[in-house]
């Protein structure tokens, strides 16, 4: 009977990630209301109906028996279980209106045969939760409404006819976003300020002001050259903050024009809380007299803490942060402590700005994009020798895979994001490249780079390109499994496109368009999806952060 469980449980806990198989994004024509809507997107029904890939018997609007993620992680349920499990042999009449268990998978019988047929529920509650969700993502189903405004303290003046005191703050707008543990949120702003946010209560927690370059300031020196800030910002360049990126609910770091990297950690106290600067990155701090700071152009965080850094000199970095700081309530970081690393570039070319990265922990790779149109693929395995196609060697961590989808117009790469997709026969990855020119493409990888006959980690003949492309570059990228991608450019209009990943005939599975949301600004620059795989957010209107919860719309639906 142990075994039996052991079983389940492995079944129930699925992956390591500890989510169920998740989604990315959505923006109605009514995103100025910061009241939740809920909205339903124009679907294409038709093309849904004509794919060759997708089930003779579904539509979007049935559920997908070709899905059954099982990805989630259940462990305090089953530690409630256990636990009022033992409650309930020890007196078997106590009452128990307060147990975390449904009255309908409470114990009946003998104690093995009821955590058995607990766990099987729960594993098909999750699992047809878990479809549902994707349906929702698939066919544009969500609570769209926008989280919270970074001008929280300017309105307030103004109503109180404050704006001009000796305390007041210019009206601002987001600048970079990404999701910490949800509702954690952190933006960056045009006048160089960092912002940590609420999302549920739709409330500012801490602001660090005026700490990055910006053309309001003189405090800092521009870092940022002409070529580069055409590659990022193309002829929107809505000024402030590069990059930023949260860890857990407090670490924050983030960059900007005049170079390095700046860490903060919120302090709460009760009901206050506070942005406090930690210091920089000195790693990233030049030594020659008079030189600048080592631009940034992207960052990420991994679940360990680990910061990935993409770099103007062409360079990966990971900076590597004290325990205690990271996980515990360390305030007084030195900045002595951090380890960075650089990672090696091996290659007969020199190397190219980064403009933008993600990371895959299941992979234990990380994907960068380049001003030259290069899509470089980093093996970050401890202690395991690869063969690095551009060296010709055998060397620990590096470059493993180079991929340039835009040969053709000498393009840059603007944006990457890893993705995925279940099989038959096991996980299928791939890596998707948004270019300066507007185009998106999807090229499948090899998990493990000895399966390749010829040693390349890039699967050359299942290279497909989305259609139509976007007009302008393609800012911003992230992708859910089961292959959904979304991309968006200048052009203000977000994208969800369906990939096929791993087929053995890709000319008849090319990239399916499912949906666009339309209303965005020109200036929007993050699109990023929370760990649970529910959520949406992006920035791209003005002052405030945009969250489309897929989850929520389930729940209303369910409730009617």
């Amino acid at each position: 009977m142990v075994n039996r469980i052991a079983l389940i449980l492995s079944l129930c806990v699925g992956g390591a990630n500890g989510y169920v198989a998740m989604p990315s994004h959505h923006v109605s024509k009514h995103f100025l209301k910061t009241s939740p809507s809920s909205r339903r997107s124009t679907q294409l029904h038709s093309m849904y109906q004509n794919h060759p890939h997708w089930p003779d018997d579904a539509s979007p609007s049935e559920d997908f028996s070709i899905n059954k993620p099982i990805f989630y992680n259940d462990f305090d349920d089953l530690i409630a279980l256990t636990q009022e499990e033992g409650q309930f042999w020890e007196n078997p009449s106590a009452e128990q209106s307060s147990s975390s268990i449904p009255s309908n998978l409470r114990p009946t019988r003998t104690s093995d045969t009821t955590i058995s047929d607990f766990l099987n529920a729960r594993i098909s509650q999750v699992t047809k939760d878990s479809r549902q969700l994707l349906k929702n993502w698939r066919n544009g189903h969500a609570e769209s409404f926008g989280a919270f405004t970074i001008n929280e303290q300017y309105l307030r003046n103004k109503e109180e006819n404050k704006e001009d005191g000796p305390d007041s703050i210019p009206y601002d707008w987001v600048r970079r976003v990404d999701i910490g543990q949800y509702p954690r949120v952190a933006c960056g702003s045009a006048y160089g300020s960092i912002f940590v946010a609420d999302a549920t209560s739709k409330q500012v927690m801490g602001v660090a002001r005026g700490v990055h370059y910006s053309e309001h300031s003189d405090e800092y020196a521009n870092a940022l050259d002409e070529q580069l800030r055409q590659c990022i910002y193309g002829e929107y360049d809505g000024g402030g903050v590069l990059d930023v990126a949260m860890f857990g609910k407090n670490v924050v770091a983030s960059s900007g024009r005049e170079g390095g990297v700046k860490l903060f950690k919120l302090l709460e106290d009760g009901n206050q809380a506070e942005l406090m600067p930690q210091g920089d990155v000195k790693a990233l701090i030049r030594l020659m007299p008079g030189a600048l700071p080592i631009v940034v152009t992207c960052m990420k965080f991994d679940s360990y803490g680990r910061l990935y850094l993409g770099c103007s000199d062409g360079f990966l970095r990971i900076v590597s942060f004290p325990q205690d700081f990271i996980f515990g309530d360390d305030f007084d970081l030195n900045p002595q402590d951090l380890h960075v690393t650089v990672v090696p570039h091996w290659s007969d070319q020199a190397p190219s700005p980064i403009l933008s990265l993600d990371v895959s922990e299941e992979l234990e790779m990380v994907v960068t994009s380049h001003v030259n149109g290069n899509a470089c693929l980093y093996s970050m395995k401890e202690h395991e020798d690869v063969y690095n196609m551009a060296s010709g060697r055998r060397e620990q961590v590096g470059v493993i895979g180079v991929w340039n989808p835009f040969t053709a117009d000498k393009s840059y790469a603007r944006s990457v994001t890893f993705t995925s997709k279940d099989s038959l026969h096991g996980p299928k990855y791939a890596v998707v490249v948004g270019g300066g020119n507007g185009e998106v493409w999807v090229n499948d990888i090899y998990p493990e780079y000895g399966e390749s006959k010829t040693g390349e980690v890039f699967v050359d003949e299942y290279v497909q390109k989305f259609e139509p492309n976007h007009v302008g570059p393609v800012i911003s990228l992230c992708s859910r499994p089961e292959g959904l991608i979304v991309s968006v450019g200048h052009d203000g209009m977000l994208r969800m496109t369906q990939t096929w990943i791993g087929l053995k005939n890709p000319k008849k599975a090319t990239p399916w368009p499912l949906y666009g949301l339309g209303g965005y600004k020109a200036w929007i620059g993050s699109v990023c999806i929370d760990d649970e795989g529910k959520r949406l957010i992006s920035d791209g209107m003005d002052d405030a952060v945009i969250v489309h919860d897929f989850s929520e719309y389930e729940k209303e639906e369910n409730s009617q």
